[in-house]
Parts: structure tokens; sequence; C-alpha cells
């Protein structure tokens, strides 16, 4: 299971909704949780700095690019020991890092020792720097050979865990994640398929070996058949159901079979209000 949490932050009010999620997960699994604050180069060397650099000439800028730099040093340490008093508070253990450079790429030279990254759909810069989903958060998920928690902007307890299972190997392997979840979390558990137009029968057995897999491991899982598109349905049935947490692969079947993330694994990720666990690990 995860033992070693890595969690981004920024300060930002769902970076804070990250920590959240990564200290009540570190709590229940017992693990130890890295906070990892991203001074991005991009907020140094961005347009409005060019801009204000060529206002005040090179000289002066030069001399004030120190001080910015100062300011985001302490600015981090600000974020990281309020994370580290969380953690402390909650009884999770902690240690902080900083560093300055692009954002994803330091992700992923650090992940090597984390069973687990846990980010924020959107940061402190979303509005500047992307879409609806992080640009960077985008790209960690895409690359990351990790499994990736991507939590919404508020906090909730999570009770229901809904995985999506398709029968394929990358959602064979978000089935005994999730299952290995349940009982660390206390929740219970819904596994669902979305079946093609005449492969209803497939869909039901598939659905069953994962009900007895789930219940090989001493866990009850309800199931549920979805017809339509998965794009929409997964997330209809989790807010018919009440899901807190999906659990999901990277690829699935047919034409979501790629290298990057699979459309459905993509949509579910940019709408869900409700954490995402993305799974590539064995």
């Amino acid at each position: 299971m995860y033992q070693n949490i890595l969690v981004c932050t920024d300060g930002s009010p769902a970076a804070d909704a990250a920590a959240d999620y990564a200290i009540w997960f570190g709590k229940r699994l017992k693990a130890r949780l890295r906070a990892l604050y991203v001074t991005d180069v991009r907020l140094l060397e961005g347009p409005w700095i060019a801009d204000f650099s060529g206002a005040i000439g090179a000289q002066p800028y030069a001399a004030l690019l120190p001080q910015l730099q100062q300011i985001q040093r302490e600015k981090a340490a600000t974020v990281l020991a309020a994370v580290k008093k969380r953690c402390r508070d909650s009884g999770v253990s902690c240690e902080t890092s900083y560093e300055t450079g692009s954002l994803a790429p330091i992700i992923l030279e650090q992940e090597g020792t984390a069973d687990l990254i846990v980010l924020g759909q959107r940061g402190e810069h979303a509005a500047w720097l992307a879409g609806a989903l992080g640009s960077s958060v985008e790209h960690v998920v895409r690359a990351s050979v990790k499994p990736c928690l991507v939590t919404p902007g508020k906090f909730r307890q999570i009770q229901h865990v809904l995985i999506a299972y398709d029968g394929s190997e990358e959602s064979s392997k978000a089935l005994r994640a999730g299952i290995a979840l349940v009982p660390a979390l206390g929740a219970k558990v819904t596994i669902t398929t979305v079946a093609a137009l005449g492969a209803e029968d497939a869909a039901s057995q598939a659905l069953h070996k994962a009900k007895q897999q789930a219940a090989e491991a001493g866990v009850t899982a309800n199931l549920e058949t979805l017809h339509g598109d998965p794009e929409t349905k997964i997330l209809e049935l989790k807010e018919s159901i009440g899901a807190d947490l999906i659990v999901m692969g990277a690829y699935g079947h047919t034409r979501i079979r790629e290298f990057i993330l699979g459309s459905t694994t993509s949509h579910v990720l940019r709408k869900s209000d409700v954490p995402v666990l993305l799974v590539r690990g064995k």
C-alpha cells in the first residue's frame, strides 16, 4: 500500500485541500508525507516580469530579481510550515522540500521515493497558466509511473469508493488498488463498467469476477452496469450513489487505449468534484 505520499502545495485553496486529503490518507494508511513547494520559473520569467524589466531597465531588474526570489522562499517556508503543523496535529509524519524550476519535471524527478502523488486539480496560477485542469497537473498525470490522486477544491471524508473497471490491464490494476484501499479507509465500494451495445453479457461476467476478487480480499462490493457514454455515465453514477473517490486506470479499451491519458480518464479528471485516484503501477 502507499507508505510514502508526496503532496504538492503552493498555498492556494486547492493545494490546501490536496494537503487535507494527503493527511487524511496518511493517517489511515500510517504513511509518511513529504510536502513539496516548487517556485515555477515562469513566475520569475513570465510575460509580466519581462514587461516590468523592460519598463525599469535591465540593471534595476537584475537587482530586483533576488528580492523576488527571497519573497518566494519566504512564502514557501510559511506554506510548508503550515502543512507540517497540520500533519503534526494529525499525528502524521511529514518532511518538507522546496525547489525552484519547472513544476512538472521536478515532481517527476522526485516521484521515485513516493508511492502516491497528491495534486490539486488547479493551482494558485491556474487561470493564467492553464485551462480547466492545471497544465502542470495534466503533465504529471500523463507522464508519471506512480499512482496520482487528483483532488478537487474542497475536502470531504471518503465514505464510498467508486471503481471504474472494464477488464483491461490498467483497470485491473485500479481494481486491485481500490479493493486494497477500502478496508484501510473504512469505506464501502461500488464497482462499475460501461457495457457496449451487444456486449452486456461480457460486461456482467467481468463485474462478477471483480466482485469475486473483492470478496477474496474480504470486501463486499456493489455492482453497477452502465450504458452509454463512459465520460458522462461514470460521473452521473458517482453523483447518484454519493461516491467520494473515483479509482480508475489511465487506459481503457478501443479508442481510449492510448499512450496519453484515455479520453474517459481525462474527462473524469477535469469534471469530477471528488478526488480521482489514477492507477498505473503494478
